[in-house]
């Protein structure tokens, strides 16, 4: 017993987060050697992020007094500065419109703004944080960039999209939700009633009253964020969380590819700035309300948004039970956090209400013939009895669309270029939650709001890292990624202001340069956010479509027979508009010793020759061929339909 008392004593004394740190040395130390196994991105950079991010956090925690913080520019200079933002925001409006496209100029001016006006936020003076004037920078910045893409792209920008926009127009000719009733969003219609309602209220094409609806409210969610910080920093600090936010690659993605996630976004958000107001500022019944409605409106809107949603609410409530305990109390540390009570808020109750109503509504949803929980559960089983350690890696890709399935001998230099590019600003993001992280698990720290997010992020990291390195997806981690980004930049502001007042400005300069510098040109560049115009056209499909395409579209479901025989086959994505806007059945056309296999009915564009198109060989494995107009449609076909862009072709004989 006295050995155990001993134990319990000295742990009590220590600092859990110099514990946090040391043991991230350790990990990063054997977690290196598995870059000798899979050139992954995250499993090459990860170890590095953290062994760098832990000495950085120790080298920090052994000064106990407090620096100048950082430099400040001059007034005029800033005001200057506020004035290039706007400016540099015209010129973007302008090379938009001129252009017709989020070209790569467009994006360099992009990330020039971007990289100002973060560094404005961070060396403005005090007197000259004006939150009206940064904030309109931040939201101006957050609309030209969605809406340079929602507007120059003649469709809808996306793959998912479709499939919704078709629903409501069902919706729509129905007057009623029965017309989806065999569908999983039956259960889950808000962002579907929404978009009808828009339609109607606002007397738009559908089109319009989306963009104008959820596609004007998507860049006020950095709103949200820094009001959430707020809560918890300093003005400076708050501001540039929200600014980290806008500037989002996967956040700039559920802007222009309006589905229910994005929705869902917007309520889980606002969940996040309720629940710190809870268990941070207030405890109000009218914050508790609230709290419950965003909630529920999340489970009504999306099935992923809802688990996201559950697994913060969960976080708390694990906080709250941890703190109860003596061990995590101190007395407040001179850098803690604006405001905020020692008292653990009880959610056990919001909780329960949450999974009871989730369970509910997923054992009402229709799916794949099944009930959606059936569903889920089945599959998360069979995932699980398949898993296997470094199943889901395979080369050197990060985050998969359809280019993520495509296979070739070797990674070429610019595959690699472009894949760092589309990671970069998650891998920063994810060394400033790191910094945070530590920072916080300093028990003179500790509040249920912190341990909410520290065991929120170590939970979706988890999902979105973890469990596809053994080939686990069943919890689709691609959705996750823009709600975790608000946590990563929240309590990154928290790391980054740990720094500033404790390590010299040699360090923090040089860290804060490189975010300044590096992250807002490649959020802007990276493919996630980049669907309508990627920036490395070879190596990432182009999910946005020409006039010529999307009339091919129109005009061949319209003029073909009412006999609806065989399937059309085409290029991965083009495919998938026939397919989800119900214009004909599509299939991926195959390829054999390399080069495509005509079938029945052949759909070939131009873009299939010149940029990332996939087409599944005899592994069935995505690749981009780059084809021939008469390796696709060969002399020997007949041409059915052509505009200059696509040619429908089809064999003798064939439907």
């Amino acid at each position: 017993m006295t050995i155990l008392s001993s134990i319990s004593d000295r742990l009590r004394r220590a600092e859990l987060d110099v514990l946090a740190a040391g043991l991230g040395v350790v990990l990063a130390l054997a977690l290196f050697p598995l870059r000798f196994l899979s050139s992954q991105i995250f499993i090459v950079t990860l170890p590095i992020l953290l062994g760098v991010g832990s000495l950085l956090y120790l080298a920090a925690a052994r000064g106990r007094g407090t620096t100048d913080g950082l430099p400040t520019l001059a007034p005029s200079l800033v005001r200057l500065i506020s004035a290039g933002v706007f400016f540099g925001l015209a010129v973007m409006v302008v090379l938009a419109a001129v252009q017709g496209e989020r070209s790569i100029l467009f994006m360099d001016v992009g990330g020039v703004v971007g990289a100002l006006l973060l560094g404005q936020i961070l060396l403005a003076p005090d007197d000259e944080l004006r939150p009206s004037v940064f904030l309109a920078e931040i939201l101006v910045y957050s609309f030209v960039v969605r809406f340079a893409a929602l507007y120059t792209a003649p469709g809808y920008i996306g793959i998912d999209i479709w499939s919704h926009t078709t629903f409501v127009q069902m919706i729509l000719q129905a007057d009623s939700l029965s017309a989806i009733n065999d569908i999983k969003y039956y259960a889950s219609p808000l962002f579907h009633l929404l978009t009808a309602a828009s339609t109607h209220l606002l007397d738009l094409s559908l089109r319009n009253a989306l963009y104008l609806s959820l596609g004007v409210a998507m860049p006020l969610v950095p709103i949200l964020v820094y009001g959430t910080a707020r809560l918890l920093v300093p003005l400076r600090w708050a501001l540039a969380a929200g600014a980290l936010y806008a500037m989002g690659d996967q956040v700039v993605r559920w802007g222009i590819h309006l589905i229910p996630t994005s929705l869902g976004l917007l309520f889980f958000l606002a969940c996040l700035y309720c629940l710190v107001r809870i268990t941070h500022a207030s405890e109000r019944w009218r914050d508790f309300g609230l709290l419950v409605l965003f909630s529920t409106a999340v489970i009504l809107t999306h099935q992923v948004s809802s688990f996201i949603m559950l697994v913060l609410l969960f976080a708390g409530f694990v906080a709250q039970v941890l703190l109860r305990f003596d061990f995590f109390t101190e007395d407040p540390d001179p850098l803690s956090f604006s405001g905020g009570g020692s008292t653990p808020v009880n959610l056990a109750g919001l909780v329960g209400f949450n999974l009871g109503l989730i369970v509910f509504t997923w054992s009402l949803t229709p799916y794949q013939g099944d009930t959606f929980l059936e569903t889920v559960i089945n599959y998360l089983v069979l995932n699980l009895f398949n898993a296997g350690f470094l199943q889901g890696v395979g080369g050197s890709g990060g985050s998969a669309g359809a280019s993520g399935a495509a296979g070739s001998a070797g990674q070429t230099f610019l595959s690699q270029l472009s894949t760092y590019v589309t990671e970069a600003g998650f891998l920063m993001l994810v060394f400033a939650g790191l910094l945070g992280c530590l920072t916080v698990l300093n028990r003179s720290r500790a509040t249920q709001t912190t341990y909410t997010f520290v065991g929120a992020i170590v939970a979706m990291l988890f999902v979105v890292l973890g469990l596809p390195l053994v080939g686990i997806e069943s919890f689709v981690p691609g959705r996750w990624f823009a709600y975790l980004y608000a946590l990563l930049a929240i309590i990154g502001v928290l790391g980054f202001r740990h720094l500033a007042n404790r390590t010299s400005l040699k360090v923090v300069g040089v860290i804060l340069l490189l975010f300044v510098l590096v992250y807002p040109n490649v959020m802007i560049m990276s493919n996630d956010g980049a669907m309508d115009s990627p920036a490395f056209p070879d190596q990432h499909e182009r999910l946005s479509y020409t006039e010529q395409e999307l009339a091919a579209i129109d005009t061949y479901e319209s003029a073909r027979s009412s006999q609806r025989g065989g399937e059309l086959y085409t290029d991965l994505p083009y495919g998938t508009v026939w397919e989800r806007t119900n214009a004909y059945p599509a299939e991926p056309l195959p390829a054999e010793d390399g080069r495509p296999v005509p079938q029945g009915i052949t759909a070939y564009r131009e873009y299939q020759s010149q940029s990332a198109s996939y087409f599944p060989n005899e592994q069935d494995v995505a690749t981009n061929l780059d084809p021939s107009k008469t390796e696709v449609c060969p002399p020997t076909t007949n041409y059915v339909y052509a505009n200059g862009e696509v040619t429908i072709c089809s064999l003798p004989g064939a439907n």
